[in-house]
Order: structure tokens, then sequence, then C-alpha cells
């Protein structure tokens, strides 16, 4: 009797552990993980166009500063453009609902979600904003995550990112 027992203690922890042993890991990157300390990039700050083989054309912006919710501070040039990355997940209402100071400029942002593991809805992924520094001096990139319809109490994640521009 004591056998069977154990036998089936086993066998019910090796079907409760070989499945998670297994599985592929499905959690969505924070945008740390996602973007880390991305070092300075070599490239320009001047907008690329992209030619398609297609008759449309994407525009592509090249970026040679990243930030992240990691990032508080920023020191930029005149005429260069940093892309800034936070976590999103608009399937669930909630978006970031940002503001630039006059100096800022925003030439494009874009949502880019995770990889959708087949089956699944609800996939969060990373919002992206290029900005452009057009002004000299103290410039702030602000923004709130909350769903749109929801009135402002004081308890919403936030970022702001202080930017000096030389």
């Amino acid at each position: 009797m004591d056998r069977i027992v154990t036998f089936l203690l086993v066998l019910v922890l090796a079907l409760l552990l070989v499945p998670g042993c297994i599985a592929e890991e499905l959690a969505a990157p924070l945008a740390s993980d996602v973007a880390g300390e991305v070092p300075v990039a070599e490239v320009t700050t001047e907008k690329v166009v992209e030619d398609t083989t297609e008759e449309t054309t994407e525009e592509v912006f090249a970026y040679n500063i990243s930030a992240d919710v990691n990032t508080t501070e920023l020191n930029m040039t005149l005429n260069q453009v940093a892309m800034i990355q936070l976590s999103e997940n608009p399937t669930t209402g909630f978006s970031w609902n940002v503001t630039l100071s006059d100096g800022l400029t925003l030439l494009n942002d874009r949502y880019v979600q995770d990889p959708t593991p087949e089956g699944m809805v609800g996939v969060g992924g990373i919002h992206e904003w290029y900005v452009e520094a057009v002004a000299a001096g103290n410039q702030t990139f602000d923004g709130i995550y909350k769903q749109p319809w929801e009135e402002t109490v004081g308890n919403e994640t936030t970022y702001s990112l202080a930017i000096l521009v030389e």
C-alpha cells in the first residue's frame, strides 16, 4: 500500500513539474528588458525614407539616443532625435498620454506588440516615440498611463523625462 501511495505522489509531482520545465516563457518583457541600457548608436539624426518595392514608402526615423522607464534625465543637442520606449497594453484600455515641452517635436510614435502565442489575446508591447530637440534649454517629456475615459485621481503610473538640450 505504501508503494502505491509513493508511486502516485511521484506521478502527480512529475505531472505538475514537467510542463513548467518544458513550457516556453510567455511573460511579456518589461520596457527595461526590451530596451535595457542601450548604448548611443552611431547614426545620423536626419529622417531616413525607406523605399520599398511596393508603391508605398514607410518613413523611418534614425535616432542616436534611447530612453526607457529607467531613464529620468537625458542630454541632447539641437536636432538630435531620441527614441523613448515604454511598456503598454492597449488591449486593457490603458495607454500613455504624453506631453512635450515647446522645445521638443514629436516626429512619430508607434506601438509594437510583443509576439502573440497562438490562441492568446491581450498581449502587451512597447510604445515608441521619436522626439527631436528643436530648442535649447530644459525640456520635458511627461506621460501618464491610464484609461483615457477615467478621471485622473493621482495614483496612476507616470513617467517624466528631463531633457537638457544644448
